[in-house]
């Protein structure tokens, strides 16, 4: 996974680079150029439990995101594509039966991730574009712990010491855009694809697939 984490990366920056230099090249010709845009906003995450495993009442956790992103023209339409590099905090919080006790549990995981969507903007008038778009996302947790806590104890576990859990995760994604001038709102839903296990070696097998609210400011330059 740390291998293909590291093509998704390098190929992202192979086509951001890429983008540049065409739109360098050809914006006299063409009259369309790539849009680039920093942003900044929060996450409402959670996780879609198995069925058949030991937890229930899976609830949100807030968390942040903030990156960069650019939107690339395909002809004149309206048509483009997007790509960009993140920072996001992403989770969940759930409960479990062990022995006599209700354990409360609670993964906060920080990721690298990369968006990469299709979408149509539809302009308005001079100052307001309208975008929707759709695609996937692949992420990597760098850090993170999952804390847990009952009656009596509390414990905390770096991501590395749970032995079953993939830091790799993957999906689809799709949102809505709204831009005012170089302002721009944007709200996106995720749909995680891939399975993780969130348990150490213990009693229970807790496993689930991430799913996120995500909305973000951002401001083109």
């Amino acid at each position: 996974m740390k291998k293909f984490l590291l093509f998704a990366l390098i190929a992202c920056a192979s086509a951001t680079v890429s983008a540049q230099v065409v739109t360098s090249t050809s914006f006299k010709r063409e009259k369309t150029k790539t849009i680039w845009y920093v942003k900044a906003g929060a996450n409402i995450s959670t996780f879609s439990l198995s069925s058949g495993v030991d937890a229930e009442n899976p609830s949100s956790i807030f968390g942040y995101n903030v990156g960069f992103a650019f939107d690339r023209p395909i002809g004149r339409s309206g048509a483009f594509w997007s790509a960009g590099l993140q920072l996001a905090t992403k989770g969940t919080k759930f409960e479990y039966d062990e022995a006599d006790y209700i354990v409360e549990s609670k993964l906060n995981a920080h990721k690298i991730e990369i968006p990469i969507t299709f979408g149509y903007k539809f302009k308005v008038n001079e100052d307001i574009t309208i975008d929707g778009r759709a695609g996937g996302f692949a992420n990597y947790d760098l850090f993170g712990k999952l804390s847990e806590t009952n009656d009596d104890e509390d414990w905390s576990y770096d991501l590395g010491e749970l032995s079953n859990y993939d830091r790799f995760s993957a999906g689809i994604q799709f949102g809505v855009g709204v831009w005012y001038q170089k302002l721009n709102l944007n709200i996106t839903y995720q749909l995680g694809l891939v399975e993780q296990n969130l348990r150490v070696d213990r009693y229970v097998d807790v496993t689930g697939k991430e799913r996120n609210f995500m909305i973000s400011l951002g401001y083109a330059f």
